[in-house]
């Protein structure tokens, strides 16, 4: 198998976080057809970037199936948690994580890769602190870092979570996760794993890269 895989992509770098804790042999190579191109899209119809290439010849899109996938196809180290109720709320993390957090850090996206598009800095601002304090009051009363391993929850935020400091933090009125005592402690102890860690230096590289070559 292999993983066409993007480094700066939160979305491959959640996947590639799991390969490495659970000692998968899964290539991770970029991918060899230009993004968005005909040529890409024929390959690959709904043209996004994670992409698992299964031995079979298929290829698996969308991160979260893959991971999903990964944990069906490889449980004997599972990061689904056996508890019911613990294995739901991963699930609310990742869900969060895509349907809330992503959505309210698009603008600052959409400005790094496109320069002609503007947003209301100081009211997206708002709704990114908004959605950060919920992410918090959650935390609070429904993660347990200290007792617990890492779940596929804090794998999908994870790698989203850095980039509101290299997106919302570099424009900042104030440190957008001042008082956030519980997504503090979270953010602390996630990445205090060697293989987020690994991942996250990847983005970071990666993203380095890319200012380069606007500047």
């Amino acid at each position: 198998m292999q993983l066409i895989n993007l480094d700066h992509s939160p979305y491959a770098t959640r996947v590639r976080i799991l390969i490495r804790k659970k000692q998968l042999d899964i290539a991770i190579v970029a991918p060899t057809l230009a993004l968005k191109t005909p040529e890409f899209l024929a390959a690959y119809p709904l043209g996004k970037i994670p992409l698992l290439g299964l031995d079979n010849g298929q290829f698996l899109p969308e991160s979260i199936a893959i991971m999903e996938y990964l944990e069906d196809a490889y449980p004997t180290q599972t990061f689904r948690p056996n508890d019911p109720l613990a294995a739901a709320q991963s699930r609310v993390l990742a869900s969060f994580t895509d349907t809330h957090l992503a959505p309210a850090l698009l603008p600052y996206f959409k400005a790094m890769m496109l320069p002609e598009f503007t947003f209301d800095e100081n009211a997206q601002y708002d709704v990114v602190r908004a959605t950060l304090e919920k992410l918090d009051q959650w935390l609070a009363t429904n993660a347990d870092m200290g007792s617990q391993a890492l779940s596929l929850g804090d794998i999908v935020l994870a790698p989203t979570f850095w980039w509101v400091d290299v997106t919302v933090g570099a424009k900042a009125k104030s440190e957008i996760t001042n008082g956030l005592n519980s997504l503090n402690q979270w953010w602390d102890w996630v990445r205090s794993d060697a293989d987020v860690q690994n991942g996250l230096s990847e983005m970071a590289s990666a993203f380095a890269a890319f200012q380069r070559q606007q500047a």
